[in-house]
């Protein structure tokens, strides 16, 4: 009999446990790291108006491996034109001491042709510090 009368009273306690979802979210975001930086070309040449910027850290910690994206942006310059800046997010704890990180950029037109890359390994910088690329011309 008395566990008849328990088991309401334990279900309306339990109905009463409140859980802050909201304070583990901003603790996740908050932990976010920014990189800003810009993508340039040395070359006088104008983007085709939808072109399109792509900005990924990889680990590029294993030769002869697909380097895994940490994070990656792609950004429409909407007729912009060089240098182009942006704002990538990643999470600091996907960084791993001891492996290798690279900065990347590419820029494509609106079919996806790529025109712009870089073409030397950009170290991921230390949070705070900007990332400036410095990308080279595709020939086709």
């Amino acid at each position: 009999m008395r566990l008849l009368l328990l088991l309401p009273i334990l279900a309306a306690l339990a109905a009463c446990e409140t859980t802050d979802t909201s304070s583990a979210a901003s603790e996740t975001a908050a932990a976010r790291v920014t990189l800003d930086g810009t993508a340039a070309y040395r070359e006088r040449i104008a983007l085709p108006p939808d072109a399109r910027l792509r900005v990924a850290i990889s680990d590029v910690s294993l030769a002869d491996a697909p380097a895994p994206i940490i994070a990656e942006t792609e950004i429409e310059t909407a007729g912009r034109q060089v240098p182009i800046p942006f704002a990538l997010e990643y999470d600091p704890a996907q960084i791993v001491p001891g492996r290798s990180y690279a900065v990347s950029a590419r820029i494509t037109d609106a079919s996806g042709t790529l025109l712009w890359i870089t073409d030397t390994r950009f170290a991921l910088p230390a949070p705070g510090t900007t990332a400036n690329l410095m990308l080279v011309r595709v020939q086709h």
